[in-house]
């Protein structure tokens, strides 16, 4: 009769996973003179989560007035897609991070 011999596996170590929380970013929107206040007041409604009419309105004159405004802060994934749409109609967008 021959033996057999069984192998139990051994335990490895668990491994190791690091977890980096990023900041939260901000969307920034640039003015510009090809698109109108329709446009903008639309395309901020559509891509900024939550976006009424009577926000979307005043960011787009802050806009127009200063040149610049921050239109949404969260998470890195939120906020480049905000961007993305945004920059669809051809809008000058940037996305930082909000230290």
């Amino acid at each position: 009769m021959t033996r057999a011999t069984i192998e139990t596996p051994t335990k490895e170590a668990a491994p190791t996973f690091t977890v980096q929380w990023l900041p939260p970013h901000k969307v920034i929107v640039h003015n510009n003179d090809h698109n109108s206040f329709d446009e903008v007041i639309a395309i901020l409604m559509k891509a900024v989560p939550g976006m009424g009419l009577e926000d979307a309105c005043g960011y787009t004159y802050q806009i127009h007035l200063t040149g610049a405004a921050v239109v949404f802060n969260g998470d890195v994934e939120e906020a480049e897609a905000c961007a993305r749409t945004i920059r669809s109609i051809g809008i000058k967008v940037t996305v930082e991070p909000d230290a």
